[in-house]
C-alpha cells in the first residue's frame, strides 16, 4: 500500500498503517481545512497490540514518502470491541473554532491575512499579493470567516479568484487559475500510470438557474442605488433576476468593476457534475480539473467544490463534485 498513516508523538514516529481499516479524507470549499477519518482495530484479549492513538495526537498521511495532509485528532469513538474511530482536522481547525476581534484600516488583503496567521501561530507557505485595501471591523467573528470575507471582498473588487489551503502544516493562498490538476492512477505501487479519464464511473450532470443573477444593483451606505449593470441577453432569455450589492463609501469608486465581476460570476447557468474516479492525491477542493465525459456531455474546466477520497482494501477512489468555472 503506497499510502501510509504515521502517528507523531513528540519526536516519536509510528507507522500505524497495519492497524487501520478503511481510510478517508475530504476537503470542501465551504470549509477551511481537510478532514481525515480512520479506525484502529481493537480487541480486549491479551497480547493484542495496544492502541497508540489519543485525542490531540498528530497523524500524517503519506504516499510514497510524500505528505498528503497532516491532522490533529479531535474526536474518538469507542463502541465495545468494534474498531475505534477517529476524526482529525488539519491546522485550519484552530481558525475554524477560534473567534477574534480585528480592525483593519486600509491594510492590503494579503497583509491582513498574514497578521491573522501570525497571531494564531499558523505558518505561512505562500500568500500571493492581494492589492485590495481592507477597511473593516470584525467583532467576535470566527477567524476562518474573517479570512473568507477578506478574500471575497478582494475577489469582488479585483475579479480574481483565490485558492486557500493548508499544505504540510502551512497556509497557502494562490490564484485559483494557477492550480489545475491532471489525474493519473496506478493499480498497484510501482505499476503503470493511467490517465484518470480512462476510468470514469457514475457520472451525473445538473444544470440550474436557481442561483443566477443577471442584473446587479450597487447600493451605497445611504441605501440609494449607485449603479445598475444588466446582462441583457440573459435577461431576455431567462427573465430578470436581480442581486443587490452594498458598498461602503470607500468602495464606491470601484462600483462599476464590482458590478462587472458579479455579473461574470452569477449571470450564467450553473452546472454541477458528480463523478467517481480512481484516486489522485492532488484532487482538493478549490482546484481546477479538465474533464470530458461523452455519455452525460460533461466537458470543460471545472472547479472542484468538494472531494472525498477513500482507500479500502488497498484501492484508492475519489468522488469530486465539479462546478463550471
Amino acid at each position: 500500500m503506497a499510502h501510509e498513516l504515521w502517528l507523531i508523538k513528540g519526536g516519536t514516529k509510528t507507522n500505524i498503517t497495519p492497524m487501520i481499516g478503511t481510510l478517508t479524507w475530504r476537503s470542501n470549499m465551504a470549509e477551511l481545512g481537510d478532514e481525515l477519518n480512520f479506525s484502529i482495530a481493537f480487541n480486549d484479549t491479551n497480547y493484542f497490540p495496544v492502541n497508540p492513538c489519543d485525542i490531540g495526537d498528530m497523524v500524517v498521511l503519506l504516499n510514497n514518502g510524500k505528505e498528503i495532509t497532516r491532522v490533529i485528532i479531535v474526536d474518538e469513538v469507542k463502541s465495545g470491541t468494534s474498531p475505534i474511530s477517529y476524526i482529525g482536522f488539519d491546522y485550519a481547525f484552530y481558525l475554524n473554532k477560534s473567534t477574534a476581534v480585528y480592525q483593519f484600516k486600509k491594510l492590503s488583503a494579503d497583509a491582513c491575512i498574514k497578521k491573522i496567521a501570525k497571531d494564531f501561530n499558523i505558518q505561512i507557505g505562500k500568500i500571493v499579493s492581494i492589492p485590495k485595501p481592507i477597511a473593516q471591523i470584525y467583532n467576535d467573528k470566527k477567524v476562518s470567516e474573517i479570512i473568507k470575507d477578506i478574500l471575497e471582498t478582494a475577489e469582488k473588487s479585483l475579479g480574481v479568484k483565490y485558492l486557500m489551503e493548508m499544505r504540510q502544516g502551512k497556509l497557502y493562498i494562490e490564484k485559483q487559475s494557477n492550480v489545475v490538476v491532471t489525474g493519473t492512477f496506478q493499480l498497484y505501487a510501482g505499476g503503470t500510470k493511467y490517465d484518470i479519464h480512462s476510468a470514469i464511473m457514475n457520472p451525473s450532470k445538473k444544470r440550474s438557474i436557481v442561483d443566477m443573477a443577471n442584473t446587479i444593483q450597487i447600493v451605497g451606505n445611504n441605501d440609494k442605488v449607485v449603479l445598475t449593470k444588466t446582462d441583457n441577453k440573459m435577461v431576455e432569455k431567462y427573465g430578470r433576476i436581480t442581486k443587490v450589492v452594498k458598498l461602503d463609501q470607500n468602495e464606491k469608486k470601484s462600483a462599476k468593476q464590482i458590478a462587472e465581476n458579479e455579473l461574470k460570476q452569477f449571470s450564467k447557468v450553473i452546472e454541477e457534475n458528480d463523478v467517481e474516479l480512481m484516486g489522485d492525491d492532488n484532487f482538493r477542493a478549490g482546484r481546477l480539473f479538465k474533464l470530458e465525459e461523452p455519455v452525460t456531455g460533461i466537458k470543460g474546466t471545472f472547479l472542484i467544490k468538494d472531494v472525498l477520497h477513500t482507500i479500502s482494501k488497498g484501492i484508492h477512489t475519489m468522488k469530486p463534485s465539479l462546478e463550471v468555472k
